[in-house]
């Protein structure tokens, strides 16, 4: 008799113990079917992002609206230098807003669903979703740990997601391979199935222009990379066209490759450019590549690399050190 009570206490522990186990799963079920009931939604909050030996700070808002292919609007604002840049994609296209140059780009492509990104809430649901991912019910939400990828972000290697009980998404910490934190966000407002404004996803014709502080003046360039992938540098040299200066490093060796960069002024009227390639942004930097050229935009400077011989990922960690080096 003493054995059956112990046994019948046994299996009320497993059950007991199942339960606990499997009932942060059901968190998942249900966060997939608040999105599958989503019109849209509103996130606001604060992004660090870790830059070598300095951490910025960007204002981040991101709106969605599930409409044709999807209607995305992701608004960063540098905090440190008042610098705007704005991307949205609606039925006409893509379009990088860049104020402090009075510049719109469009891009062809289906950003943001073309790779992963962390502020999407699209992405961090694929993430819940994933089937290694460790869900944790604690007291005030869920605690979300998760391997994942980036293929814009080679550092990005684990991240923690914290929702609310009511599903409401309030932060995320992403690491790398040393659990040293890459980026940090934290939400102070969301709101899903939110009405927004009807030309919340309209591009303006004319930008309001905008003066921004920067931490690079013309005379701080050129700036050299630290990645070189062992070339060594042959020639620097500066050149005048249209009333620009470029600066053009020269790498031979391993890989050779050329660096163009050139500080760029504000248009005097808005300009609307259409870009080729395939547009690429790196969480706080939007650039196009076609194939041998990338560019990216970075505090009103243009760093373009050429290469036959460097992916699209070696010429982005060029670019990167290169702005890890302006940190320093």
């Amino acid at each position: 008799m003493k054995a059956k009570v112990i046994t019948g206490i046994g299996i009320v522990a497993l059950l007991i113990a199942l339960f606990f186990t499997l009932k942060p799963k059901s968190f998942s079920k249900e966060l997939n079917r608040v999105m599958e009931n989503m019109d849209s939604y509103i996130m606001q909050g604060n992004m660090e992002v870790n830059k070598g030996e300095e951490v910025k700070s960007y204002a981040l808002e991101v709106g969605y609206e599930n409409k044709g292919k999807g209607l995305f609007k992701v608004a960063l604002t540098d905090k440190e230098i008042n610098q705007e840049q704005i991307i949205i994609r609606n039925e006409k296209g893509v379009y990088v807003i860049t104020p402090s140059l009075n510049q719109v780009f469009k891009f062809e492509g289906d950003w943001p669903m073309n790779s992963p990104k962390p502020y999407l809430l699209q992405t961090i649901v694929d993430i819940v979703n994933q089937k290694e991912t460790d869900i944790k019910k604690q007291e005030d939400g869920y605690l979300i740990h998760a391997k994942v990828t980036y293929p814009n972000n080679k550092n990005f290697d684990h991240e923690e997601i914290m929702f609310d009980k009511k599903n409401n998404l309030k932060w995320l910490n992403i690491f790398n391979k040393d659990n040293e934190t890459e980026v940090k966000i934290v939400f102070s407002k969301v709101q899903y199935n939110v009405n927004l404004k009807k030309d919340y996803f309209k591009v303006p014709t004319e930008l309001e222009k905008k003066v921004s502080k920067t931490r690079i003046q013309e005379e701080d360039l050129p700036l050299y990379p630290m990645q070189v992938f062992s070339s060594e540098l042959q020639s620097v040299n500066k050149v005048e066209s249209k009333g620009e200066t470029k600066h053009i490093l020269e790498y031979s060796g391993n890989k050779n490759f050329t660096i163009v960069e050139t500080k760029k002024q504000s248009a005097k009227e808005t300009q609307t450019v259409i870009m080729p390639g395939e547009m690429i942004d790196t969480l706080d930097v939007i650039g196009f590549y076609d194939g041998n050229h990338v560019s990216v935009l970075e505090e009103n400077v243009e760093f373009s690399v050429f290469s036959d011989e460097l992916s699209l990922e070696e010429m982005m960690m060029v670019i990167h050190s290169m702005q890890v080096a302006v940190m320093k």
